[in-house]
């Protein structure tokens, strides 16, 4: 008996040093690559200079939408971010001494962005999307880091995550990052503040490094990361469906080029407005990106998509929903017009829009229920208040309601039920 508890032991001894092997072998960082230039000993001209290409390195990566902190002091974190297995909260990133990243090099800056391991070994939740910004440019991380010195700093402590166990444990992203976390790109990469001929290749690193787009985009499977064969064709996150933006999904929607970057820069187009976490994402990022970068982004996004096929209005829905056709005119046509032609900068015409025309019905019935709160879009653009009418519709006419626009300017035959239609969250 005594021989067997020894072996067991010894078995369990192996395993526990086996795992510490792996786990450090293969889950630290790998190779970092030397600094773009002498961060210690820069000029005052060259560090402004770094600054601002920082500045454009923060804007594109987004940075803001998720280290906001709710009182507004930018970078000072605290944004909730809300998955499967608890609410995760953004970093406080400013250059605090106790509760921000002072004591950061730009070495470490690397590891964060690129393995998602802290100072001191620790592993970040994916939720920072290092497997998005794996493929950085060491010069696009050298002037972030200076831009991010050179902050001002804010004494705000960081709030945990929230999750439920097993998730809880951060050891475990050691083996998730064995399993999911990619290879940094053999080759040196041009990133934003290094000039690229190639329009499509400056797209794909705004799109699939800094803009990180494919961490919403893109389905999850049960372990939460992101499936290889459905890139960018779509995911529900935080209540709210982030769509297919593959070329073949924005064409089926009525996208071109044009519209696209008008949407990206000025977030409005006749597809609609930028509504939930994609508002954030205009206020933060991409209406402060050049239009040569939102015309690159819009090219990669769209490279060889068909001919746009959008959903022709299907005026037969009148009379098929007689109930949906009255709801409207009495709840949305003074906005929307009688034939969903909209208005400018007042209400989105609904002859194009795309919500109406997802298989998934939730941004729809959500906007119908939450309303959107009036937008300041770039300068002086703005788009009006649409109500909520959450307390004005019976589970009956919100049901004719989404159907009728669903049919009539959607493309869909099929009517929703009433179950399918109020068990949407929101």
């Amino acid at each position: 008996m005594r021989r067997a508890l020894l072996i067991l032991a010894g078995l369990l001894a192996f395993v526990a040093i086996a795992a510490v092997i792996v786990y450090v072998a293969f889950t630290g960082p790998g190779e970092i690559p030397p600094a773009s230039r002498d961060l210690a000993n820069l000029s005052a001209e060259e560090r402004a200079e770094m600054a601002q290409a920082g500045e454009y390195v923060a804007r594109t990566g987004d940075c803001v939408a998720c280290h906001k902190s709710p009182d507004g002091l930018s970078l000072a974190g605290g944004t909730p971010m809300e998955t499967p297995f608890g609410t995760i909260f953004g970093s406080n990133i400013t250059p605090s001494r106790d509760h921000g990243i002072a004591g950061y090099s730009a070495d470490d800056l690397y590891r964060v962005m690129v393995y998602g391991i802290a100072p001191g070994g620790t592993h970040l939740y994916p939720a920072m999307p290092y497997t998005s910004y794996h493929a950085i440019s060491r010069a696009d991380n050298d002037a972030l880091w200076v831009w991010l010195m050179a902050q001002e700093p804010v004494e705000r402590p960081n709030r945990p995550a929230e999750l439920i166990f097993p998730f809880n444990l951060r050891p475990l992203l050691g083996f998730w990052n064995l399993v999911y976390r990619p290879d940094p790109p053999d080759q040196p990469v041009a990133g934003v503040t290094a000039p690229q001929e190639d329009q499509v290749a400056r797209g794909r690193y705004l799109v699939e490094v800094l803009g990180h787009c494919s961490e919403c985009h893109t389905p999850r499977n049960l372990a939460y990361a992101r499936k290889p064969d459905a890139h960018l064709q779509g995911n529900v996150i935080e209540d709210a469906l982030a769509p297919d933006i593959t070329p073949a999904g924005l064409a089926r929607r009525g996208w071109n080029t044009q519209d696209l970057e008008r949407f990206l820069g000025q977030g409005l187009s006749p597809q609609g407005v930028m509504t939930f976490r994609m508002f954030p994402v205009l206020s933060h990022s991409t209406k402060y990106m050049t239009p040569e970068d939102i015309a690159a982004v819009a090219a990669y996004l769209m490279q060889d998509a068909p001919a746009p096929t959008p959903p022709e209005p299907r005026p037969e829905a009148i009379a098929g929903n007689a109930e949906g056709h009255a709801l409207y005119l009495g709840l949305c046509a003074g906005c929307h017009g009688a034939d969903g032609e909209g208005q400018p900068y007042g209400s989105v015409p609904m002859r194009t829009n795309t919500s109406a025309m997802f298989d998934d019905p939730l941004n729809l019935v959500r906007i119908i229920r939450e309303g959107i709160p009036a937008r300041h879009l770039t300068g002086y653009q703005r788009m009006q208040e649409m109500p909520a009418f959450v307390d004005r519709l019976s589970d009956g006419e919100l049901t004719a309601l989404v159907n009728y626009l669903r049919q009539r300017w959607g493309g869909h035959e099929q009517a929703l039920s009433a179950d399918e239609v109020t068990q949407t969250p929101g």
